[in-house]
């Protein structure tokens, strides 16, 4: 659900009113499971003052493309790790002031997305010869989940130097659950840009994928992709 909410984030920008998604854990017609509970939730946050893509399992109403599940509970199974809810439902609602609230807008629907993209977390022990594996299936970007701000080590410098060279973006983001790339931190983070790798900041590796091949689809040269990966285009990163 992180994937297809974020995904239609982007595909519809714009919104004037919601776009909800919800489900459950357990059937909706299993008295005990979260069914009807999250339906009840999913219509009434259609009411909202609310414009953009969200998720709701539960009483959270969520951006869509902050999004990750984090458990099977009933109550929590998705969270927005580097944000607040867009709004709580309790014995009132409350909505917060850093949702897209509903006013006239003209919906600009961009629906075509690149699949031909990778997702590689970084580990210990990572050789270049399974890089090279990677290659050879010819992606047309690559999302690399780094260490801590977007660290990587520089024995595999020359490989990432070798793909910016071929044309193949590399969007970096971070392992850390509330963490954030930040390429301006240490030297070697600052040579990885040099290199053309470009900086998902905080984005979820979710959004940072499905934003990626979107943006592969929109964007017509390099420096145009750099500028729509690092842009917040819909909420889905902090500048």
């Amino acid at each position: 659900m992180s994937y297809t909410a974020s995904a239609l984030s982007f595909a519809l920008q714009g919104l004037s009113k919601p776009v909800v998604f919800t489900g459950a854990l357990l059937p909706i017609n299993d008295l005990t499971g979260d069914g009807r509970m999250n339906l009840i939730f999913a219509i009434r946050t259609a009411q909202l003052d609310i414009a953009e893509v969200c998720i709701v399992l539960g009483p959270h109403v969520l951006r869509a493309n902050r999004a990750k599940k984090v458990d099977q509970s009933f109550l929590s199974t998705f969270d927005t790790p580097k944000m607040l809810p867009l709004a709580d439902f309790n014995i009132d609602v409350t909505l917060y002031p850093h949702r897209m609230v509903r006013r006239k807008r003209t919906l600009v629907v961009q629906p075509e997305f690149n699949p031909n993209v990778i997702l590689l977390t970084l580990n210990p022990g990572l050789s270049e010869k399974y890089l090279d594996a990677i290659l050879a299936a010819e992606p047309h970007g690559i999302v690399l989940r780094a260490y801590g701000p977007g660290m990587l080590p520089e024995s595999l410098f020359p490989w990432v130097k070798r793909v910016t060279e071929i044309g193949i973006p590399i969007v970096i983001t971070s392992q850390i659950l509330r963490g954030r790339v930040d390429l301006h931190r240490y030297r070697k983070q600052l040579t990885l840009e040099q290199m053309g790798v470009i900086s998902g900041k905080d984005m979820t590796f979710e959004c940072a994928m499905v934003k990626l091949m979107w943006a592969l689809k929109q964007a017509k040269n390099p420096r145009r992709l750099r500028e729509l990966i690092e842009k917040d285009l819909v909420g889905e990163l902090t500048e």
